[in-house]
């Protein structure tokens, strides 16, 4: 509940790509549920999912920004 608390309203933009398919499941949910928002949705789920991620664990701070692009493959 303490990561919640800490959550401003200073929004921030973030540009992904999911799959066609969950798009379209997501818009689904969101249209037949009126009280909720493709917004909402995707938040709530990336918070239940860095609680489980960080859970136990205690991560430093980012020494820079992350790099962009697909990741290399391993030669």
């Amino acid at each position: 509940m303490k990561r919640e608390q800490q959550v401003t309203k200073r929004k921030e933009r973030v540009t992904l790509s999911l799959s066609a398919d969950m798009v379209e499941r997501l818009r689904t949910v969101v249209y037949w549920s009126p009280k909720l928002t493709l917004t909402g949705v995707v938040e709530s789920a990336i918070q239940a999912s860095l609680a489980k991620l960080e859970k136990g664990k205690r991560f430093k701070k980012r020494k820079g920004k992350l790099p962009v692009g697909r990741p290399r493959k391993n030669q």
